[in-house]
């Protein structure tokens, strides 16, 4: 099972007036380790960003990822529930976080609300705070002529200007 890594780099970017600034993105992908991590975020900058320094490649305590084609921008959302511990026989307080795309912490909300209808556990809305996440990877493995694996964008990428 995959899990998901919050990867954040540093490049050089021109200005619309010609100068030249240091920009930080911040983005999220799933991979089987770090190293493959690192490969796929290379692999799906390298045509809109070639050069750049990778910061940070840190696992990602995420549950879920509510996906919104168009959205402009990504809301952690952390929801909390009881759960039956079966060893002990007792209820347990869980936290999970939630990655939603939205263009409001209102919306983020309701696509929540909206994910989490059918449940069966009774949760309760903790936090929802915008995160500085640029995009999010998922990862659908296809196999291609060579028979190497090779993850196909799921999430709406902002375009790049040089």
């Amino acid at each position: 099972m995959a899990t998901w890594f919050s990867t954040k780099i540093s490049f050089l970017k021109q200005a619309e007036n010609g100068s030249i600034y240091k920009k930080s993105e911040q983005y999220l992908l799933n991979a089987e380790s770090f190293t493959e991590a690192e490969a796929r975020l290379q692999a799906i900058l390298e045509d809109s960003i070639p050069e750049y320094n990778l910061l940070t490649c840190a696992k990602a305590n995420v549950s879920d990822i509510a996906f919104n084609e168009g959205a402009e921008a990504w809301y952690s959302c952390k929801i909390s529930f009881l759960s039956h511990d079966e060893d002990t026989g007792k209820e347990k307080k869980v936290t999970q976080t939630f990655l939603v795309a939205a263009d409001s912490v209102k919306e983020a909300g309701e696509l929540l609300e909206d994910k989490m209808r059918g449940t069966v556990v009774e949760w309760e809305l903790l936090t929802i705070n915008k995160t500085p996440i640029v995009d999010v990877f998922a990862d659908e493995v296809e196999g291609d002529e060579k028979g190497k694996k090779k993850g196909k964008k799921l999430a709406k990428s902002k375009e790049y200007e040089d």
